[in-house]
């Protein structure tokens, strides 16, 4: 029968905290400490080879590990990184200070599993940016990261002076409203945790102010608004999503916006804000404000799936509180306007707004295609447009409307840019060129009021020696219906084909309601079997 022996091993044993403490240790003898369950090991003796007498600790659960590893030195062991004012001076920090740098809202109690998270969401924002220890002072401009999740909100979450909220990327991070109210709105410094204050009480100093948003989508479930900027200057929002559920043909609701601006004086002013790379889609309306807000800019937007785009001004009362001009100075760039029933962009009160290098596709049609026009493209009114202007934009509605064939007749032009001014099409066309004994249609533009059109051309046949630039200056009538055109043109070629080709006017009621709508040009080329090529600009004064 096999004998089982059970032996005890026991080591050097004792308190730590009484006496003369943790005694030296005889090489490779463990010691513990009762007391703070502690375990020790004798180094051995320098002739034994260690480096040096004494005792080494041996972690345990029951260690601080930051007691061990408090010191961050940035690429402590490369030796070509000097972080000091010499290489034998390291820049050392206590690795607590080294990940405070920048703070999780998990570190708060967020989950990300989508249940609601607004309590402690709000809680973060409140602790990091309004707390009385550190509110308006260098040590609470931290960022508050949001890891990949999903984030239910059941009220807006408050966002003071300075919060920077940076998320794992778009659709990455999905913060949804499920209750009545905007996902986010700015609040001024005199705001409290819990307790925020009123716009009334914003000032140049305590309003909202170098705010941050980026890297994440905002999903609004309701009929209320994105993001609600009160009073807000100089902030950011970059990299963001705003998705509603608005669809098109259906009634937007009051506050049924992405992002919309108030200002509570023309001082107090939403102004200087930067959106870049911003999706907006689902809502009545993309961008709203009747407030002076000036000079924010929009970059590399998208604008998709709306009734409007941007509608600045509609219910502006000059000489109100916050409306002593309306929007001004506020400029879009770059940005792609796509499926939106009326305007991508209505200025009806505001000056020296500006629209450049948009693009802007299946906007005004009520759902439908360019067929289904119903609405301008772009649209100024209130006398403003003199002062707000659209340079280098694109418009599918152009090529469409003006000399496509599937196009060229039954069809009311609706201007891309309605109002009074001077809007230069930047773009080139072309639309071929055949023998046409009588005048036959080429080429149409809005007739909706009174204006000039000028058309910069250039032919040039395929079948014989004829090259012809000119302009075609077009003057419209709309009081009594009349319109005219004259051809200042250079011919080089063959003589005999310097007047073949000549040009005429006249107003049309393309819909049949009784009211001129469309210019028409038409085109009379009595050289045998040619075939070419105009190519042309078109250029409007209203």
């Amino acid at each position: 029968m096999a004998i089982v022996q059970i032996s005890r091993i026991q080591v050097r044993r004792g308190q730590k905290n009484v006496g003369s403490g943790i005694p030296q240790l005889a090489g490779g003898e463990f010691g513990w400490a009762v007391d703070t369950r502690e375990l020790y090991i004798g180094n051995g003796s320098v002739s034994e080879g260690s480096p040096a007498v004494g005792n080494s600790k041996i972690l345990t659960e029951h260690d601080n590990l930051f007691s061990f590893a408090d010191q961050y030195t940035f690429q402590k062991n490369v030796a070509t990184m000097q972080t000091g004012t010499t290489s034998m001076l390291p820049v050392a920090r206590t690795l607590q200070e080294r990940l405070d740098e920048k703070v999780s809202v998990k570190s708060f109690g967020a989950s990300g599993d989508g249940s609601d998270q607004t309590v402690v969401m709000q809680r973060a924002i409140d602790q990091l940016y309004l707390n009385s220890a550190t509110k308006g002072s260098t040590a609470s401009r931290v960022t508050l990261e949001i890891p990949a999740g999903e984030y239910l909100l059941s009220a807006s979450l408050k966002l003071p002076p300075y919060a920077t909220i940076v998320g794992a990327g778009q659709d990455k991070v999905k913060i949804t409203q499920g209750g009545n109210a905007p996902v986010f709105e700015t609040v001024n410094s005199g705001s409290t945790p819990g307790s925020y204050a009123q716009d009334s009480s914003s000032t140049t100093l305590n309003q909202a102010q170098k705010i941050l948003l980026k890297g994440f989508t905002i999903i609004q479930n309701t009929t209320n608004l994105g993001i609600s900027l009160v009073s807000c200057k100089e902030s950011t929002f970059e990299d963001l999503i705003i998705h509603g559920g608005w669809t098109s043909g259906t009634a937007a609701g009051a506050n049924q916006n992405a992002i919309r601006m108030n200002s509570l004086s023309t001082a107090v002013s939403c102004n200087r804000n930067k959106f870049k790379n911003v999706k907006i889609k689902g809502f009545g309306t993309g961008v709203v404000s009747d407030f002076d807000v000036v000079e924010n800019t929009f970059d590399k937007c998208e604008f998709d799936t709306l009734s409007y785009g941007v509608y600045f001004g509609a219910n502006t009362t000059i000489g109100q509180q916050g409306m002593a001009t309306g929007p001004q100075r506020n400029a879009f760039t770059n940005c792609e306007f796509h499926d939106i029933d009326q305007q991508g962009i209505f200025i009806h009160k505001g000056n020296f707004n500006s629209s450049n290098n948009n693009r802007f596709t299946s906007v005004g049609n009520n759902g439908g295609n360019e067929g289904n026009a119903s609405h301008s493209i772009i649209k100024f009114t209130d006398g403003t447009a003199l002062s707000n202007y659209s340079t280098d934009d694109f418009f599918t509605r152009t090529s469409d409307l003006s000399f496509n064939q599937n196009f060229i007749s039954g069809y009311r032009y609706i201007p891309e840019v309605e109002g009074p001014g001077v809007f230069d099409n930047s773009y080139s066309y072309r639309f071929p060129v055949t023998q046409q004994n009588s005048a036959v249609r080429v080429l149409r533009c809005p007739g909706y009021a009174t204006r000039n059109v000028e058309v910069e051309y250039i032919y040039k046949s395929s079948q014989v020696n004829a090259v012809r630039e000119g302009k075609l200056d077009i003057l419209v009538n709309l009081a009594d219906g009349t319109a005219s055109v004259t051809d200042d043109y250079t011919y080089l070629g063959s003589s005999s084909y310097a007047t073949n080709i000549e040009f005429s006017v006249a107003l049309a009621d393309e819909n049949s309601d009784a009211t001129n709508d469309t210019v028409v040009i038409s085109m009379k080329n009595t050289t045998t079997s040619d075939t070419g090529d105009i190519l042309f600009k078109l250029r409007y004064k209203t």
